[in-house]
């Protein structure tokens, strides 16, 4: 007699919450005046926490942000946070381009 197969329990491995435009954007345009890291900072603390990643993401994809500005996003995010946020592919690629190249 055969046994009975298991169901391993998977979790969802993908982004777990989108960012709202009406948000993100005028974000993105405050951070593209960031010059440094510490007015990046301000801006990351006036900011809810939980568009962050999303701004780091799509940040990260604009040539006129500064790459010191999404840097500091990142590492103001966490790994963790950002795994949980945008999905494991999209955290590991933030981290390797801005956290570990420096």
């Amino acid at each position: 007699m055969q046994g009975i197969e298991r169901v391993h329990y998977h979790p969802r491995e993908g982004a777990t919450y989108e960012a709202p435009l009406d948000i993100l954007l005028p974000a993105l345009m405050r951070l593209r005046t960031c010059n440094d890291s510490l007015k990046a900072l301000v801006l990351v603390d006036s900011l809810p926490d939980i568009i962050l990643p999303a701004l780091a993401f799509v940040a990260s994809q604009k040539t006129y942000v500064p790459p010191i500005a999404v840097k500091t996003l990142v590492k103001a995010c966490g790994p963790v946070f950002l795994a949980r946020t945008l999905g494991r592919e999209r955290a590991r690629n933030l981290q390797t381009r801005y956290v570990q190249a420096a």
